[in-house]
């Protein structure tokens, strides 16, 4: 089944629009069923890159998320079982390790179109050091699309050694991985990106040294507003029906597919 899809931020996106074919193939079960340890991003980049007739690495995040749910729908149905193993200690310090399961509906994810009239945030974002003088440009604030995504995911891999969950848990770590991710949403009026190659990651983390406090805030909240638009993981909460103990997940992104 092939459709045009409008995607539904287009003035936050490369692509705004994509023909899909939304039916997977044996060969891309067979990429889920051997996904695991892989990013679930990476895994539905692979398959979307088989799926749609524009180049997939130009999907922003929220883009791949939107249409990896539109896939999963059109091959699983809207609704799903998600098993759950409680992870919560008692008194003694055991694991309850209680199997939960739930129904979820894929179509709760929360979609979150820009309105017709919508413009990008700006910034005033410094460069330079003090031997050569400093630079304050404008930049828009424009989410990066997934081969930069992977560029900044594999360089803290190989530079630091770090899994997703070391990225999330690590302050220092995490703290870097968002700051550089913010500026990788620059963009100025040219089209061109503050950052211009995934060589220099390490380097660019000098832009604390040269922006005050309220900049580098100031860029956080516009990063998380544009990050708004697109699709958001859907939040669930239940309680252990063992233990009491409340069980909070994400709507998964590759879940349900091989279960």
């Amino acid at each position: 089944m092939r459709k045009t899809i409008r995607l539904p931020a287009p003035q936050l996106s490369q692509l705004k629009e994509v023909n899909i074919d939304l039916d997977m193939t044996g060969r891309h079960y067979a990429l889920l069923a051997e996904s695991e340890g892989q990013l679930p991003e990476d895994v539905a980049l692979s398959i979307l890159k088989d799926l749609i007739e524009e180049d997939a690495n130009k999907l922003t995040l929220t883009e791949l998320r939107y249409l990896f749910i539109l896939v999963k729908i059109n091959n699983l149905e809207n609704d799903y079982t998600v098993t759950l193993t409680c992870q919560h200690t008692n008194k003694k310090g055991k694991v309850c390790g209680c199997i939960n399961k739930m129904q979820v509906f894929l179509s709760d994810a929360d979609l979150n179109d820009t309105p017709s009239d919508y413009v990008p945030p700006k910034i005033l974002f410094r460069s330079g050091n003090k031997e050569t003088g400093f630079t304050e440009k404008e930049y828009s604030v424009i989410p990066p699309t997934m081969n930069w995504e992977s560029a900044l995911y594999n360089f803290f891999q190989t530079e630091y050694n770090a899994t997703q969950e070391q990225i999330i848990e690590d302050k220092k770590l995490a703290f870097n991985y968002t700051f550089l991710r913010g500026l990788l949403h620059l963009i100025d009026s040219d089209g061109h990106r503050l950052v211009k190659d995934t060589d220099n990651f390490k380097d660019l983390l000098s832009y604390l040294d040269v922006n005050k406090f309220t900049i580098i805030n100031h860029l956080y909240e516009l990063v998380n507003e544009v990050g708004k638009y697109g699709v958001q993981n859907k939040v669930y909460e239940i309680k252990c029906k063992e233990c009491g103990g409340s069980i909070i997940f994400q709507l998964p992104l590759l879940n349900g597919l091989v279960d």
